[in-house]
């Protein structure tokens, strides 16, 4: 009786563990441009984190391949890959140093002239 009671438990939960994988929908990372941009400007003002950075940086953007440029570049230039200017870490909380922070300030006004050029769209 014993048994069939704990079958009957651990079916019940392997139900809901297939349900789960075939109706659920997996996580998927797509920030908005002003996040975005809000995450560019706080590498000034310290208040993005190594987490959020490391994520933004790290994690392929497929829904907006304007921002995924945007991304590419602060990529290319935290590996090193841009000419002309290092990736050295900063100190008192920041993340680069002021010559890194400079160049993310140019990313970041780049990317806030883009978004305040780009044309209205509504979804329906």
């Amino acid at each position: 009786m014993e048994f069939i009671a704990v079958f009957l438990v651990s079916l019940l939960v392997l139900f809901i563990l297939v349900a789960g994988v075939l109706f659920g929908r997996p996580p998927v990372y797509q920030p908005e441009r002003e996040d975005v941009l809000a995450l560019l400007q706080g590498i000034g003002s310290r208040s993005t984190t190594e987490a959020a950075w490391g994520l933004f940086i790290h994690t392929p953007i497929t829904h907006d391949p304007e921002l995924e440029s945007f991304r590419q570049r602060c990529y290319q230039f935290d590996q090193g890959e841009v000419k002309g200017v290092a990736a050295r870490q900063g100190i008192n909380g920041y993340l680069y140093d002021m010559n890194g922070r400079s160049y993310i300030q140019e990313i970041a006004s780049e990317l806030d002239r883009f978004i305040r050029n780009a044309p209205l769209s509504i979804d329906f």
